[in-house]
């Protein structure tokens, strides 16, 4: 394992909440930047870590072996080749074959400046919720906290909820316990919200840390819905991909 930004952030990369979280992402850029017809797609990453990371021999290996999901692997294997792990950004603006406006925030000055200058905008706010709050139209906005979101997760999905009229969401949570599975879900039943989700439980590998794995993908009002419905089915089969990776070979 490299001596760089991996020690910087409280997971190593490349470890089961990764591929789900960026599995969905590749495959819902993917889908809007076809539903764009070629126009730039505007992306919102507000916890947006680094441009790519080192990663674990074991990690890659994994992937390379029995991660079987087509999109991801080609975009992350000439990371993999180098010992890196692309992370959201660079995986998003590949999707996109290169198509991505980019607006940015990350409360580590060290992973903002990762990013080749002038290639993203960065934003003036002072937290990555604050994107909820903003006028401005995106096609895609992606959370990924830490686990403080619990501390208001409702409120979160509140303000989420709202901004889909202007937005479509991807977020990710982890989750230290299987009961906040059963919260989030009752969360949005009693918010009404429109969302796949997926749930992946950790194992307990030393190299995919202590937290178990979710992702809620909103899907913004101006898609079609028969369209959204061939994505979910598309994010499922990545959720069963990775939990597929809960057992060892």
């Amino acid at each position: 394992m490299g001596t760089d930004q991996q020690f910087k952030v409280r997971y190593n990369s490349g470890n089961l909440g990764d591929l789900l979280k960026h599995g969905w992402l590749v495959e819902i850029v993917r889908f809007l930047h076809r539903h764009k017809g070629g126009e730039p797609l505007r992306y919102a990453d507000t916890f947006c870590g680094f441009a790519d990371y080192g990663v674990h021999d074991e990690m890659a290996q994994r992937i390379r072996d029995r991660f079987h999901v087509l999109a991801f692997r080609r975009l992350q294997e000439p990371f993999l080749d180098r010992g890196r792990y692309a992370g959201s950004v660079t995986l998003a603006g590949l999707a996109a074959e290169g198509n991505l406006r980019a607006s940015l925030f990350d409360a580590n000055p060290e992973a903002l400046a990762s990013f080749p200058a002038g290639r993203a905008q960065i934003l003036e706010i002072r937290s990555g919720y604050d994107i909820l709050d903003s006028k401005d139209p995106y096609d895609l906005i992606f959370l990924d906290p830490y686990d403080d979101v619990w501390a208001d997760c409702e409120k979160v999905l509140t303000r989420c909820a709202a901004r889909l009229g202007h937005a479509s969401i991807l977020i990710f949570f982890p989750l230290k316990t299987e009961a906040l599975w059963d919260f989030l879900a009752a969360a949005i039943e009693r918010l009404g919200i429109n969302c796949l989700r997926g749930f992946v439980k950790n194992p307990g590998s030393p190299l995919d840390g202590t937290c178990h794995f979710a992702t809620l993908f909103m899907p913004g009002m101006s898609l079609n819905l028969g369209a959204v419905l061939g994505l979910f089915g598309e994010l499922n089969i990545i959720t069963d991909r990775v939990q597929a990776l809960e057992a060892n070979p």
